[in-house]
């Protein structure tokens, strides 16, 4: 069970295991309610992040890949891409680290109808940061952020980056050539970004 700080928070059941997820909201409704989310500046930042923590860490950064497969999308996910419910896609999770310290763990979701044509080359991205590959697409377009916070302590995160902090995650619909893909961040403890 997770363990999320009750302004945010409503369950909601999804994927073969009933894991819970925290309720995502739209950026300006959530900074408004949650001053303490002003303490995070890359949070609302529309910039690229991989281009943000490279610098942060004067180019000591690296993407450690932790899974990267096909499986059915948690229920919101497939909801926010506009997804059947049980159509496949590609799920990649990686840590962003900085200094050989996990300070973002991301996690991408790309539809099986997403990885055709011109982007079928998704099918295998490697340990390179799929952000700035993102960026220099120039047919690339995102919605705006939707937010969470939640405990450190959670099942949504791999064992190996779970933290006692609360800390905030953030997510978006990245399209290119109108096809979309999601991105969700989550910022660990040794973010300073």
């Amino acid at each position: 069970m997770y363990a999320f700080t009750l302004q945010t928070f409503q369950p909601e059941a999804h994927g073969t295991g009933q894991q819970l997820e925290p309720r995502w909201q739209k950026g300006r409704q959530f900074v408004l309610r949650h001053p303490s989310a002003r303490q995070i500046p890359a949070l609302l930042d529309k910039g690229s992040l991989t281009a943000r923590l490279v610098s942060a860490s004067g180019g000591d950064f690296k993407v450690k890949v932790l899974y990267q497969g096909w499986q059915r999308p948690r229920r919101s996910e497939a909801r926010l891409l506009g997804m059947p419910e049980r159509q496949m896609a590609i799920a990649r999770e990686v840590a962003l680290c900085c200094f050989d310290e996990p300070w973002v763990y991301a996690r991408s979701i790309l539809p099986v109808t997403t990885v055709t044509g011109r982007l079928r080359h998704l099918r295998k991205f490697d340990d390179s940061a799929l952000g700035a590959m993102l960026f220099k697409d120039r047919s690339m377009h995102r919605t705006d952020y939707e937010l969470a916070d939640f405990r450190g302590l959670s099942t949504l995160l791999p064992s190996q980056l779970q933290h006692k902090q609360a800390g905030f995650g953030r997510r978006s619909c990245f399209f290119l050539d109108d096809k979309p893909l999601m991105v969700s961040e989550i910022f660990l403890d040794g973010f300073k970004a």
